[in-house]
This record gives C-alpha cells, sequence and structure tokens, in this order.
C-alpha cells in the first residue's frame, strides 16, 4: 500500500499521543472506520491523520473522501473539522494561530481575496482559535527562545504560561551568570574603591544596584537621612534599592523624610545578638533593629527575605560597626554577585567586605580618612 503524506494544513493540528491515540487504535480495531479520511486534489491526506495512522496499525483498509469544496479554503474546512472534535488546550490553539497569522493556507476559493485573507492578521487567527493575542505572542516568544519546549507545548503537557516561566527563569540564569563572570574576570584589587568624602557635596558618576548603608543613630545626625535619600536618588539605578540601618527612636522622623525623596518599599529586620539593648529614652528593651528599603516602582530583581541575623555583636573595627555575618546575611538575600554596591557612610568597610565575600562589587565612602585606611587594609586582606 502506498503511504500517503499529510497536507500541511492538516499538520497545523497536533498528532494524538499516548492514551488518546491508543483509544483511537481500539475503536477502529472493534467497531471499523466510521468516518472517512479527506484527500486534497495533490494525494494528501487533508483530514484524518490519525484515522489514517490507526488504519495502519490495526491492519484495517482506509476508506476516502475527496474533498474538491471550491466555497471554502483548505484551512477553513480544516478547522471546522478538527476545532470541536479536538480537545485541544487554549495553548494548543494558540500554536495554530501562531502557525497560521501571516501565512499563506489559501487553496482554490471563489472571491477568495474579498472573503477569506490569505494573510491572516493575528487579531483574525486569535478570534478563529478562540484564545487571547497574549497567548499567541507568548507562544512566538517561546517558540523563538526556547523552541525545544513547543513539542511539550504542542503535546498539550505545558501550557503557554508555564513554558514562559521557563523561558523567563533561563534567561534570568544566563543574564546572572554572565553577570557574576563579568566581575570574576575583574582583578580583585580592581573591584573595590574606598575614599574620604563627605555625603553632602560629594559627586559621583557611577550608578549603583544598591546602596546599603548604616548612618549614625544618635539626634544630632537625623539629617543625614534626608541628605542620603535625596542623593540616593542621584545615584540609584533606575531598578535600584536603597537599604539603611536605623534605630527605632526616631523611626518616624526617618520615615518622613526619606519619602519625601524616595518611593518606600519595604521595611526589614536586623535580629541583634545577645542582651536587649536598653533604650532608657523609650523604656524599652530591643533586640532588633529596622533596615529601611526605599528605591522607586522599577525594582526588578531577585525575591528577598526581610529578617537578618548576626551571629554575633563586632566592635572590633567600629564603635558603631555591624559584624561581617550579619552584613553578609543582608547581601547575600538582597543582592546578586556582579552588582555593584554602594556605602556612603562605609565606616571601617564591613559592608564592602561582605560585599567582596559575595561576588559584588564595591564603593565606600566615608568623611573620616582613618576609617577609610582601615576599610583598604580590611577588603585588601580578603
Amino acid at each position: 500500500m502506498e503511504i500517503l503524506e499529510f497536507h500541511e494544513v492538516a499538520n497545523l493540528f497536533p498528532l494524538m499521543e499516548g492514551k488518546e491515540y491508543d483509544e483511537l487504535c481500539q475503536d477502529i480495531k472493534d467497531n471499523g472506520l466510521l468516518e472517512q479520511i479527506w484527500i486534497h486534489p495533490d494525494g494528501s491526506i487533508l483530514d484524518g491523520r490519525n484515522r489514517y495512522r490507526a488504519c495502519l496499525q490495526v491492519g484495517i483498509e482506509p476508506s476516502y473522501n475527496y474533498w474538491q469544496n471550491y466555497d471554502q479554503t483548505e484551512l477553513e474546512f480544516v478547522l471546522s473539522k478538527n476545532l470541536h472534535r479536538r480537545h485541544l488546550n487554549e495553548t494548543q490553539r494558540a500554536i495554530i494561530a501562531s502557525k497560521i497569522t501571516n501565512t499563506s493556507h489559501g487553496g482554490n476559493r471563489k472571491n477568495q481575496a474579498e472573503n477569506f485573507p490569505l494573510e491572516i492578521r493575528q487579531s483574525d487567527a486569535a478570534n478563529m482559535l478562540n484564545v487571547s493575542d497574549r497567548t499567541i505572542r507568548t507562544v512566538r516568544t517561546v517558540a523563538k527562545e526556547a523552541p525545544e519546549l513547543l513539542q511539550k507545548m504542542e503535546a498539550g503537557k505545558m501550557s503557554a504560561h508555564q513554558a514562559e516561566k521557563k523561558v523567563k527563569e533561563k534567561k534570568r540564569t544566563q543574564e546572572r551568570k554572565e553577570m557574576a563572570e563579568k566581575v570574576e574576570a575583574i582583578p580583585f584589587e580592581s573591584r573595590f574603591n574606598v575614599f574620604c568624602g563627605d555625603i553632602k557635596t560629594i559627586e559621583l558618576t557611577e550608578r549603583f544596584d544598591f546602596i546599603i548603608t548604616d548612618p549614625p543613630y544618635p539626634r544630632e545626625y537625623l539629617s543625614l537621612y534626608e541628605v542620603l535619600a535625596r542623593r540616593a536618588k542621584e545615584w540609584l539605578m533606575p531598578s535600584g534599592l536603597l537599604v539603611a540601618m536605623c534605630g527605632q527612636s526616631y523611626l518616624d522622623e526617618i520615615y518622613a523624610m526619606m519619602s519625601e525623596h524616595l518611593e518606600y518599599y519595604w521595611t526589614a529586620c536586623y535580629l541583634i545578638p545577645g542582651p536587649a539593648v536598653a533604650l532608657r529614652q523609650k523604656q524599652v528593651n530591643t533586640n532588633w533593629k529596622p533596615i529601611l528599603i526605599y528605591g522607586s516602582s522599577g525594582y526588578r530583581g531577585k525575591i528577598f527575605g526581610d529578617v537578618y541575623k548576626s551571629e554575633k555583636p563586632d566592635k572590633e573595627h567600629h564603635e558603631w560597626g555591624q559584624s561581617i555575618t550579619g552584613m553578609l546575611d543582608l547581601v547575600k538575600q538582597i543582592c546578586l554577585p556582579g552588582q555593584n554596591i554602594l556605602d556612603p557612610f562605609c565606616g571601617a568597610g564591613t559592608t564592602g567586605v561582605a560585599a567582596l565575600l559575595h561576588g559584588c562589587t564595591f564603593t565606600g565612602f566615608d568623611i573620616d580618612m582613618v576609617h577609610v585606611n582601615q576599610s583598604i587594609q580590611r577588603m585588601t586582606e580578603i
């Protein structure tokens, strides 16, 4: 028996597989071929590929009808036969819509240009297959970025949304890998820059993914939070975040000052190990401090937690210093290796050490040259 080919329009629909195909074979074996197979004038199968395959498999001679409907295109005919007969999900229908968009599946038809365009617009294809334009666009993106997923989508084993998530994850993973590798290629001594400067007057030309800092807490320094937020607006990338530690005593005032310049994002918790710190002016013993996170609606970085832990306090390098373990926990949760971090109150450089240990680049400055030199020494010795 001569094996017939399948018409290109017939191939728009996925072939049956697995249980569905096995059930079709069994039905034809038990009851014979109940619906004939449609043959195109060119000799190919226009409709009935699965029935044809099943007949060959169970050893039953196929019977045929010959399509000569000049009032329908091949595409209209195949769609009319298959859309309601096949239980296709939205993704499978969107794949078909994507295939017929801006393609010529015409054939013999009277007044074809007037009644049914050869070049099908995406919106028309969406209406024909009862799917959204967005799903069609998603299918096209997946087919371009990850064609290996298309077969799973056609077989109904993966939705367009699931495939899109995988494509984004793959792209994100690759981008993050390249970002980390770019920093790894930089000589270690060139990954950090620490200098003396005053946050009120210093000018920086670089923009940063994150500003992570711990300004002084006493009331006489409270205005620095307003300065920090104003300068951070200049120094942050559009997707960047300002992450600033503070005390609880003047928290309401700090919120108000910072919100004048940046968009509030979140408040996180930095757990302080050991005995509670007594805030006598408020009659409160505290075991944590707030971390205020500000930025803009442009943040699209990693998902991060909002509780950071330090193994033990560390005042060896600076009377107001944080521990390496605590700052490293914060940097690891928020930042990705390869990103750049600024600390405009770098003190003895703990944030910089954490940044470098995590594979980030670091820029820091402080008004005290003694602390600047101390920071440089600590980072050089990593």
